[in-house]
């Protein structure tokens, strides 16, 4: 009975940090889907700042724009989030698109 009890118990252990680390990643994924929406949405209206922030409820994401070419701008995602996981994405902008052509993440 106690073997059982045991097995049970680290079941529902692996179980619970399972789901820690999908909803974790999930949340990654979401901020970085939302900061490029976000982004892109401001690159097309042409107000996107330089350099600057982003806040969630938890986390934060500092994003940075570059020029690569006259018609394509690179933003550089940083996410943190309160729990300490980091992650980096990075969105190309075509101008006369007006769309993010290119995604990549990086961990």
């Amino acid at each position: 009975m106690t073997l059982f009890l045991l097995i049970l118990t680290e079941q529902y252990i692996a179980e619970k940090r399972f789901t820690k680390e999908t909803e974790t990643i999930r949340r990654q994924e979401y901020y970085l889907l939302c900061s490029g929406k976000e982004a892109e949405l401001l690159l097309r209206e042409g107000i996107l700042p330089a350099n600057g922030i982003m806040n969630y409820k938890f986390g934060k994401v500092w994003f940075q724009t570059q020029s690569l070419t006259s018609n394509i701008d690179e933003v550089t995602f940083n996410l943190e989030l309160d729990s300490g996981e980091k992650i980096i994405g990075f969105g190309q902008y075509d101008k006369k698109k007006g769309l993010m052509i290119k995604w990549k993440e990086k961990n």
